[in-house]
């Protein structure tokens, strides 16, 4: 994957896709968590897809920001620059329990397994508020690691 993209580092940009996307994806599982018909068939599928997206869309701005950091030497002797990176690296097993909680749920209502579904659906609910919660802790951490010289 290159460093830059129209010459702005790639990890700014893909950090967009994934401050929307987890948050959707999230809203969708919850959705799914409360509505019984929105688990099976296509909506169901569509909701892991979505859930399955957040995963690798996580994964690419990990990935795109381990390269920003090795191609700016300057970053590693920042304090709030390392909390960002050590937020950051969390926040894909936040996406990948949403993810699993979600394909859990659909196969709990898949084979009728009521008393399953209503835990996979309490755990699907607070793996998305989880994920959500990370994802704005790894946004913030990196929102003060460029703007704090800046925004008093």
């Amino acid at each position: 994957m290159t460093y830059k993209i129209f010459d702005l580092p790639t990890h700014i940009l893909v950090i967009h896709l994934v401050v929307v996307g987890i948050p959707a994806a999230a809203l969708a599982t919850v959705g799914m968590s409360v509505r019984p018909q929105w688990r099976s068939g296509k909506a169901g599928l569509a909701i892991i897809i979505v859930d399955a997206l957040a995963v690798v869309g996580t994964y690419i701005a990990r990935i795109t920001g381990e390269q920003f950091f090795n191609n700016q030497p300057g970053l590693r002797t920042l304090k709030q620059v390392i909390d960002h990176k050590n937020l950051g690296m969390t926040l894909i097993w936040y996406v990948l329990g949403l993810l699993v909680a979600a394909i859990l749920l659909v196969l709990a209502e898949k084979y009728e397994r009521p008393p399953l579904t209503t835990v996979f659906a309490i755990i699907a609910t607070v793996a998305a508020v989880a994920a959500v919660v990370q994802t704005v802790r790894v946004g913030d951490a990196g929102a003060r690691a460029t703007w704090s010289g800046y925004i008093r």
